[in-house]
């Protein structure tokens, strides 16, 4: 059985807190992925009831349920979705990570990714496209970024660059290995943004502003197979951000 059911099971719950529980109990693939308007619909009650009931079990609400009980149903293996609720399921993370994003912590990325001082974007393997897009686009707004790529050039460069340096670095899994990086980038007081999906990351006590996203690591064969869509909606937020601080061109 879900922990968190038998948890839930436990507590002094009203009669519709149990049809609540009887609901996740019954569709617990589905309804992990469902957003709280949708599952209001359905049961038939406020969506302030739902959240209360989540907080009975000492979560902070109704998305942080959510991300417990597919980590359950992952760690279980019984995370198996019927084709049509996949598009459903798709969408329902986008929202969430959106959700999930603190705007005054993109406002404050988006103001250093356009303060003018030497900005350096890292992103290795698959996490170097929403690397090189951002990139790419942060040039053509006329503010200028380095594009590194490769571990060891990251390595070397936090030894170089100068103290008022701005770097963002993309790292879904496997960040262990770029913790000699971060504490030496601590030890320099460089200003270091990491946007990473492991919220448990050793990364980021090291940084200075650290985004999590919703993304799941994946592998296949061995392969990443991690899709980068959450890395891919912050990005795209900060760009837009980055944008909005342009200054208007003067007319001629």
């Amino acid at each position: 059985m879900i922990s968190l059911f038998e948890r839930a099971a436990g507590l002094d719950l009203t009669q519709t807190e149990k049809e609540i529980l009887a609901y996740f109990e019954k569709n617990p693939s589905s309804a992990a992925y469902m957003n709280l308007q949708d599952l209001s619909r359905v049961l038939y009650t406020s969506s302030a009831t739902i959240v209360r009931f989540c907080q009975k079990l000492g979560l902070s609400g109704y998305n942080d349920f959510k991300y417990q009980l597919r980590r359950e149903l992952k760690e279980s293996g019984r995370e198996i979705l019927p084709f049509d609720d996949y598009i459903r399921h798709s969408i329902a993370r986008f929202q969430d990570n959106i959700a999930s994003l603190d705007l005054q912590t993109a406002e404050k990325i988006a103001a250093l990714l356009t303060s003018k001082r030497p900005l350096y974007i890292y992103g290795g393997n698959l996490s170097s496209l929403p690397a090189k897009y951002l990139q790419m686009v942060l040039n053509s707004l006329d503010y200028p970024s380095i594009l590194v790529e490769w571990e060891r050039l990251l390595t070397a460069l936090i030894n170089t660059v100068s103290e008022d340096a701005v770097l963002l670095v993309l790292s879904a899994h496997g960040t262990e290995r770029y913790l000699p990086v971060f504490r030496q980038a601590r030890k320099r007081e460089l200003t270091v943004i990491l946007i990473t999906c492991d919220p448990d990351s050793p990364l980021i006590p090291y940084s200075t502003i650290s985004v999590c996203t919703n993304d799941i690591n994946q592998e296949y064969r061995c392969t990443d197979v991690n899709s980068r869509i959450g890395f891919f909606t912050v990005i795209q937020i900060l760009i837009e951000l980055a944008a909005r601080n342009r200054p208007e061109t003067p007319a001629q």
